[in-house]
């Protein structure tokens, strides 16, 4: 994979560089991937440029980025589920994305934007949680599924329980 360039001070490429950051809040222990660039340190107060010392800088888009992931450990450390577990169990069990959501009740797209951007919110990544942790919830969603038909019902009931 390519990594992504920033533009520095002096206008020069500067790579991306990503960080595995571990911190507790209210006794949770959370871990996400921030990125950032290095540039030369700027002294606050006089605006001077230090070009012996780079620190961490982040430009808008990185600052989004940390923070969404900050907010996706905190749901994952609550008891939501991680994108990739999702992606794992649909894996397994050979689901697309686009049923998955419509089985579990949400729009179509909704478990496709999890994986790609993280949990929306606490209820339905616990929610997501449960059903990943007790394929039977999943069965039964599925019974009761009126969007999908009968066909594909059975098929993916078939692959849920020959992996009891």
């Amino acid at each position: 994979m390519e990594t992504k360039k920033v533009l520095n001070r002096n206008n020069e490429p500067s790579d991306e560089l990503h960080e595995f950051v571990y911190k507790t809040h209210k006794g949770l222990k959370l871990q996400y991937e921030e990125v950032y660039y290095l540039d030369y340190d700027v002294d606050e107060n006089t605006g001077i440029i230090d070009q012996t010392k780079s620190v961490k800088h982040y430009t808008k888009n990185q600052m989004e980025r940390n923070i969404k992931a900050l907010k996706n450990a905190y749901f994952i450390a609550k008891g939501a589920a991680a994108p990739s577990e999702i992606i794992k169990f649909r894996n397994r069990y050979d689901i697309p994305a686009s049923t998955f959501s419509i089985v579990l009740g949400f729009s179509k797209n909704t478990i496709s934007n999890i994986e790609n951007d993280g949990i929306t919110s606490l209820p339905t990544g616990r929610l997501i949680k449960m059903c990943l942790d007790n394929k039977e919830i999943v069965i039964n969603y599925l019974k009761m599924c009126d969007e999908i038909d009968k066909v594909k019902k059975t098929e993916i009931s078939r692959r849920l329980e020959s992996c009891y």
